[in-house]
């Protein structure tokens, strides 16, 4: 260090010198290391679901090809997604576990326990209760891939639809406030219903998977679920299908719709 030959620390200007010099290589080192962390984490982390555009399916001809193409895309989010939610129902679980052994939840566990009900749009309790595990229990829940992958491609065409294609809007699912999705070219009059817009297929996805949680026109879907559980079975897309009955005008005609596409395309397999 060239520039402090000469400097000696007995004088005490000179010491004020090498102090200042001493702070600021100390902040240059800093900001040298905080640029390369952020590049190294740029370079490292892995490219997001939620970054991935969707495809142009359109462009495949083969309808087998297509129809591949499409399951691999959209298998990705399913895992995702359904393994977020296993992570929260483990946490459930674990405070259902506490309050079995001491018949309450203390101030944090009972936070966090009503935290989670909120996610789920169930209310938040003053005291935990067998109930209210149940409760909770039936929304923390997965759902089968072949489930939805049959229904994207149902509602979205083999991704091929309008509505996927410039809303990433895989499921159909609608929105109420003006200009908050894209106008179905079929509406009926006086309707005033959008199809929702959304940044990522990706995000499409999780919206549709919290509706079938939370929603209440699929509580019968939520019964079909925990009923196996307490068996202690996996369900299937077919088994929670007859749940989905309130997911379309069609009613059981939809149903029907959403079996034969699991089937003709051996989905409970994936």
């Amino acid at each position: 260090m060239s520039f402090l030959s000469g400097v000696s620390l007995a004088k005490r200007s000179d010491y004020q010198t090498w102090m200042f010099v001493a702070a600021g290589l100390s902040l240059l080192f800093i900001a040298v290391y905080s640029v390369f962390s952020v590049v190294e984490t740029i370079i490292d982390e892995p490219e997001r679901s939620e970054e991935v555009r969707l495809p142009n399916f359109s462009a495949i001809t083969s309808t087998q090809e297509r129809k591949q193409a499409f399951f691999e895309f959209l298998e990705p989010f399913v895992a995702e997604a359904n393994g977020d939610i296993l992570e929260e129902r483990a946490e459930v679980l674990k405070l259902q576990a506490y309050f079995e052994r001491n018949q309450r939840l203390n101030g944090s566990r009972l936070e966090s326990f009503n935290e989670l009900r909120e996610a789920y749009k169930l209310d938040p309790v003053d005291a935990a209760s067998p109930g209210a595990f149940r409760e909770l229990l039936a929304r923390v829940d997965t759902i089968p891939t072949s489930l939805a992958l049959a229904q994207a491609a149902i509602e979205s065409g083999w991704g091929t639809s309008r509505f996927a294609r410039q809303g990433n809007n895989l499921f159909g699912m609608w929105c109420y406030e003006p200009g908050c999705g894209l106008v179905p070219k079929r509406r009926s009059a006086g309707k005033k219903h959008e199809v929702t817009v959304y940044r990522s297929p990706r995000e499409s996805f999780l919206a549709y998977l919290h509706n079938l949680n939370t929603g209440a026109a699929y509580e019968a879907l939520r019964d079909i679920r925990a009923a196996h559980r307490e068996n202690g079975v996996e369900p299937t897309g077919r088994d929670l299908a007859p749940g989905l009955v309130r997911y379309s005008q069609e009613r059981w005609t939809y149903v029907d719709k959403v079996r034969g596409m699991i089937s003709a395309n051996r989905l409970d397999e994936r």
